[in-house]
């Protein structure tokens, strides 16, 4: 019988999705935001760089005026080479920015790459294929357990376990991952427990944390 992932291994995937994705979600958010209301302004440029190679890069450092910056930040942006030449020249730059948040701004003619979108849907990907795997793979690495139950499965303190008590007699702990009529199946997070309830009952439902004293068969 092939397992599904725990609870725990789902939190962990979403927490990963989550990590992956936020820094594309929080620039899309903002730059909505600034498109949605900014005001525009015109900002002190204080220099200018060019980062030579196939595709030239040119670059504007900027401050804003006190009262929209109090802390007179300097910012850099990336821009197309209209306007870094306009820049250079008026040292001025015009820009829509956040009220009171002067770390979101949109520079007029800034250049946009498309980098990160690649790389976050490549992380995407990867992560889909490990999951993937995992999901194929999981379960086979050590083979599941047969036991027999000896009494009524439990509520128990999350966590997993298997100990032996006496000869075949085990102390089976875990997160259910099956429920059956006459059978519930244990994860231990390594390998699970396939028990016949043998006239036994279970109350204990799907993913969440049960033991039963069993006798292992195989």
């Amino acid at each position: 019988m092939k397992r599904g992932f725990s609870t725990k291994a789902w939190l962990l995937i979403a927490l990963v999705v989550v990590m992956i994705n936020l820094p594309l979600v929080h620039s899309s958010i903002t730059s909505w935001r600034v498109d949605r209301s900014g005001v525009d302004v015109t900002a002190t440029v204080v220099d200018a760089e060019t980062v030579a190679g196939e595709s030239p890069q040119y670059f504007v450092k900027f401050h804003f005026s006190k009262d929209v910056d109090p802390d007179q930040t300097l910012w850099s942006a990336d821009v197309e080479k209209a306007t870094y030449d306009d820049a250079s020249a008026s040292k001025q730059v015009a820009v829509r920015v956040l009220p009171g948040n002067p770390a979101a701004f949109e520079v007029e003619g800034q250049a946009h790459s498309s980098l990160g979108l690649v790389v976050t849907i490549i992380a995407d990907l990867a992560l889909l294929g490990m999951v993937l795997l995992a999901w194929r793979f999981r379960g086979r690495l050590r083979p599941q357990l047969r036991g027999i139950a000896v009494d009524d499965v439990e509520r128990c303190a999350p966590g997993s376990a298997l100990e032996r008590l006496d000869g075949d007699l085990y102390l089976v702990r875990g997160e259910v991952s099956h429920v059956a009529e006459h059978q519930v199946v244990i994860d231990l997070g390594d390998r699970s427990v396939a028990i016949e309830l043998d006239g036994h009952s279970n109350d204990v439902g799907y993913q969440q944390p049960a033991q039963v004293r069993a006798r292992l068969v195989g």
